[in-house]
C-alpha cells in the first residue's frame, strides 16, 4: 500500500488528509471509450490509462487542520508539497508565505519582500517546489509581476522573469529545467530556461485571462495553457514566438480552472472547468470537427475550481466551488473513490497531492500496473 498526502485550501482554511491507497482487481465497468464520451458500452478501455480491470481503493488514514496563517496570509491562493511529502508551502495575499509540516504545524514564514523592498502586502498567484530535494520554491508574484526563486538554504530570492501584467499561473519542470508562467491580461506566456538563464515567449491565440499552465513531463517539448474562455492550447516550447500547435475550443464550455499533463504521456491532458467537468484528452487523437478523442469525461455536481494529479499515475483530485474535494481513478466510471469537505460553501482555491510509501520514502511508481500498452 502507498500513502497519498492531499492538502486542499479555501481562502482561509487548510486541511490535510493521509490517504491509504491500494489496488483492487475487478471486472471492467468503464463507460468511457475513446471517441464516445457518454457511451454505455462495456469492454476494456483503449485510452492508455489502464484496462479498467484494476482500480484503486482509498481509505482515510488521518486528517489534520493546519494552523491558520494569521498575520502572514490574508487570503490563500496557492499550495505546493515538497517532493518528499513532509512539508508544504501556502501562499496568497499577505506579507509572507508559510511552510507547514505534513500534519499542519507551522514551520516557518517566508517573507515576500526582498530586503531592498518596502514591507507590505503582496499577491501570490502560484507556488511550485523545485529540485529532487525541493531545495527551492518558484513564486508567481502578481504584485511585482515577477517569477522569483526562493532558495531555502540561502534564504534569498532571485528573479527569473518579469511580465507586463499580473501573473496568473506557473509551472516548473525539473527534468527540462524550465519555468513557465502566464498572465491574466494580454495573453503573455513566458518560458525561462534555468540552465542558460534565457527567456522565450509563446503567442497565445486568445487575449482572455490565462488561468492554468503545465509543462509535459516526457521527451516532447510541449507546454499547454488554459484560459478564461475555455480554450486549451498546446505549444512547442522550442519555437519561441510560436503560435499554438493545436487549439481545443470544444472541450470545455466555461473557464478552465486546472490543467495537468498525464504522468504517463506527453500528449494526454487532464483539465477541469467551471462547466462541472473533468476531461482527459489525447491531444494526438482529438478531432474538433467530430468532438471525439477524449479518453475520459467525468461530470460533477458543482463547478470545479482546481486540480491535482498524483504521480501514481491514476489518481485525480479536484476541488469544487462548494468546498468539497473529490478523488477519482482515471480508469473507472465517474464515481468518486473518496470525498471530503475543506469548508462548506467556500470554494477550494488550491490543492496538491504528494505520494510516499508508508515508510515515509518518496515514490513515483504506479500503484497498479496498466495492462494497456
Amino acid at each position: 500500500m502507498a500513502t497519498h498526502s492531499l492538502v486542499a485550501a479555501t481562502s482561509d482554511t487548510i486541511r490535510i488528509w493521509d490517504l491509504g491507497v491500494s489496488s483492487t482487481k475487478q471486472k471492467t465497468s468503464s463507460a468511457y471509450q475513446r471517441g464516445h464520451r457518454s457511451s454505455q458500452s462495456s469492454g476494456s478501455s483503449s485510452n492508455g490509462l489502464g484496462s479498467g480491470a484494476e482500480h484503486a481503493h482509498i481509505a482515510t488514514d488521518a486528517v489534520h487542520t493546519a494552523d491558520k496563517p494569521a498575520g502572514a496570509i490574508d487570503s490563500i491562493t496557492a499550495v505546493s508539497w515538497a517532493s518528499d511529502g513532509n512539508t508544504f508551502v501556502v501562499g496568497g495575499r499577505g506579507t509572507s508565505m508559510r511552510q507547514y509540516g505534513r500534519t499542519g504545524e507551522t514551520l516557518q514564514d517566508i517573507k515576500l519582500n526582498r530586503q531592498t523592498e518596502r514591507g507590505g502586502s503582496m499577491s501570490i498567484a502560484a507556488v511550485k517546489h523545485y529540485g529532487s530535494a525541493s531545495e527551492s520554491l518558484f513564486v508567481g508574484n502578481s504584485t511585482v509581476r515577477q517569477v522569483r526563486r526562493w532558495d531555502f538554504v540561502r534564504k534569498e530570492y532571485t528573479t527569473c522573469q518579469t511580465h507586463e501584467s499580473d501573473i496568473s499561473c506557473l509551472a516548473v519542470c525539473a527534468k527540462k529545467r524550465i519555468v513557465a508562467s502566464a498572465t491574466a491580461q494580454g495573453g503573455e506566456i513566458a518560458l525561462f530556461n534555468l540552465q542558460y538563464n534565457t527567456r522565450s515567449d509563446l503567442r497565445s491565440a486568445t487575449h482572455k485571462a490565462l488561468t492554468c499552465i503545465d509543462i509535459a513531463p516526457g521527451l516532447r517539448s510541449h507546454v499547454s495553457v488554459g484560459s478564461e474562455d475555455g480554450l486549451l492550447q498546446l505549444f512547442d516550447a522550442t519555437r519561441s514566438g510560436g503560435a499554438p500547435l493545436r487549439s481545443f475550443s470544444h472541450l470545455h464550455s466555461a473557464p478552465l480552472r486546472g490543467l495537468e499533463f498525464h504522468a504517463l504521456s506527453s500528449s494526454t491532458l487532464v483539465t477541469v472547468g467551471l462547466d462541472k467537468r473533468v476531461v482527459v484528452t489525447d491531444a494526438n487523437a482529438y478531432s474538433a470537427s467530430s468532438n471525439t478523442g477524449s479518453a475520459l469525461e467525468i461530470r460533477t455536481q458543482a463547478p470545479l475550481t482546481c486540480l491535482a494529479c498524483a504521480q501514481d499515475p491514476y489518481t485525480i483530485g479536484v476541488g469544487t466551488i462548494d468546498g468539497d474535494v473529490l478523488v477519482y481513478d482515471a480508469r473507472m466510471t465517474p464515481t468518486p473513490l473518496w470525498s471530503a469537505t475543506v469548508r462548506p460553501n467556500h470554494a477550494v482555491v488550491a490543492m496538491d497531492i504528494a505520494m510516499a510509501r508508508t515508510d515515509g520514502s518518496a515514490s513515483s511508481q504506479p500503484l497498479a500496473r496498466s495492462t494497456s500498452q
